[in-house]
């Protein structure tokens, strides 16, 4: 998968997003054809970019139901910042 466009956000009153901020909403090209919008986590905010290769990774719903979630985080991780 490879990230083609992101944005950081700051603030956000929906639940359950406004206590995980911030956050980086990505749209993704899935290998298949489609586009998915996500969440990309894992990665400084600064270190994305277009192309980044991404694996998808799942979490429960915070409603505590039996729907996972998917997100996205970096195929290579890269460094953290200090």
């Amino acid at each position: 998968m490879a990230g083609e466009t992101w944005s950081v956000v700051h603030a956000n009153d929906l639940r359950p997003f406004a206590g995980r901020v911030p956050c980086v909403a990505a749209v993704v090209d899935l290998p298949e054809g489609p586009r998915m919008m996500t969440e990309v986590v894992g990665c400084a905010h600064d270190a994305l970019h277009v192309g980044m290769d991404l694996r998808v990774c799942f979490r429960p719903a915070a409603d505590g139901t039996r729907i996972a979630i998917p997100f996205l985080r970096p195929a290579r991780r890269p460094p953290l910042p200090a």
